[in-house]
């Protein structure tokens, strides 16, 4: 297997989405110290730096916002990035503790036509959600995720080069507890080879047999047997707002990345849907809700995010919102479209869909309507005017005009026709019972009819027209 590891720096501030007119750095507490653990790239100019005591941050930016680290945030967001992750691997796993995503892609290399396609797809598919990323590659996950942490990206694809290689490091790169790396310092050992040198007993009775089994795993010496990450039947994401936000342009800032990680999860599960459920929370105020309806089957954060722009739009916000929940329950095929040399028609008809979709949430439901079909086999009373977009295809199209009288006109005389005919058999039920025999003709002027000639009385009927 071949893992690569992609950590995530900047997680606990990139996640909030601060915006960059302002110092702001997230502190973790221990005991009564508080120690900054990141920051955005002002606060970076002002001299924070992360492992920073808060009060000399403090010191240094006296204008520095600090947040408070959210452990369950900060999972919600590693859970989503695995599940946006899918659609690259059918195996990933998580480190939420360290801001970790193993994903493994020794099977995905053919399909994406080499390591270096797939690396640079998955760091411009990241970088869209906002997130800094640094890649490891190597047999192990801990040794991938060893190589990510480093200042210069490296991968090893052979798994006998992981001890001669990672032998090289400093111990400081283990991820141990810092006691452990304070004892083994003391004791003269330098690197990583000289930790492995030692016996495991030895290692097991002095550190524990956590440590041991951690090296052997990184060297490759024992399985790492680790929980792989499956995502949920049902879509449920929760975003936690930094701030209140009170105009439609700042909530429209989360959700596209909310959009784009529902993207990759639709991607990796190969499925599309066709309605998206969005509660705006407030503090005092019931949630503003939002339903979203395509007309054709979805998976396109772009066009997602189009149709809820319009949506927004229109809403008003009784509050500030502090809280995002995005949720979808019912999934279906997608239609995946294929490029045909002659014929561009599926193209066009996917570019109608996304009109209707923005006309509908901008004008309402209500508002756009379309030619619909009635369960009647008399051409004049088959179809109808609707709203709710709902109908589906036929299951065969037959060749009809797109002008269709609303009362058959008698002629004076029978037309040229053309083919075979088609005979309706309509009306037995309600007691009008009529027979047809339905003809394509040609008028004398070279128009293209569509006609029929009632079985009972043997007249003919003008009953549409081609253009």
């Amino acid at each position: 297997m071949l893992w690569l590891c992609a950590s995530f720096p900047r997680l606990p501030i990139e996640l909030r989405q601060t915006a960059d007119v302002e110092p702001v750095a997230v502190i973790e507490r221990r005991g009564s110290r508080r120690r900054i653990i990141a920051c955005n790239p002002v606060a970076e100019a002002a001299g924070v730096q992360v492992g920073l005591d808060a009060t000399a941050a403090l010191a240094r930016a006296p204008a520095l916002r600090l947040l408070e680290r959210s452990i369950s945030q900060e999972a919600r967001a590693l859970k989503a990035l695995a599940a946006f992750s899918e659609q690259f691997s059918s195996e990933t796993c998580i480190d939420a503790a360290r801001w970790l995503v193993w994903i493994e892609v020794g099977a995905s290399i053919h399909y994406f036509t080499g390591l270096t396609r797939l690396g640079q797809k998955l760091r411009t598919e990241i970088a869209a959600l906002g997130y800094t990323v640094r890649f490891g590659l190597a047999p192990t996950l801990e040794a991938a995720a060893l190589l990510s942490r480093g200042r210069k990206e490296r991968a090893i694809l052979d798994p006998r080069k992981l001890r001669p290689i990672l032998g090289k490091r400093p111990l400081n790169e283990l991820a141990a507890d810092g006691e452990i790396l304070e004892a083994l310092s003391t004791a003269g050992l330098k690197s990583i080879a000289e930790v492995a040198a030692i016996p495991a007993a030895s290692l097991a009775r002095r550190f524990g047999p956590h440590f041991t089994a951690y090296l052997q795993c990184l060297l490759g010496d024992a399985p790492d047997v680790r929980r792989r990450y499956r995502a949920p039947d049902r879509y449920r994401r929760h975003f936690d707002c930094t701030y209140p936000i009170d105009t439609v342009e700042g909530v429209l800032f989360p959700l596209r990345r909310l959009l784009q990680e529902l993207q990759g999860y639709l991607r990796g599960r190969d499925v599309a849907l066709q309605g998206l459920s969005i509660a705006l929370e407030h503090r005092d105020a019931p949630p503003t809700r939002l339903e979203l309806r395509m007309t054709t089957p979805q998976r396109d954060a772009p066009q997602l995010f189009a149709v809820l722009r319009e949506t927004l739009e229109r809403t008003t916000l009784p509050e500030p919102v502090t809280d995002i929940r995005l949720s979808a329950d019912e999934f279906i095929t997608p239609s995946i479209l294929q490029t045909d040399l002659f014929d561009d028609g599926q193209w066009r008809a996917a570019g109608w869909s996304a009109v209707l979709d923005k006309l509908r949430a901008r004008l309402g439901e209500d508002a756009v309507y379309r030619l619909g079909l009635n369960d009647s086999h008399c051409p004049e009373k088959a179809w109808c005017v609707r709203s709710d977009g709902k109908d589906a295809e036929p299951d065969t199209l037959l060749e009809r005009p797109l002008w269709i009288l609303e009362q058959p006109r008698p002629m004076d005389r029978a037309p040229q026709v053309l083919g075979r005919p088609e005979r309706l058999e309509i009306g037995w039920m309600s007691g009008q019972d009529s027979s047809r025999d339905y003809y394509r003709a040609e008028s004398p002027e070279g128009a293209r009819l569509w006609v029929y000639r009632d079985c009972h009385t043997h007249q003919w009927y003008l009953h549409g027209l081609w253009g």
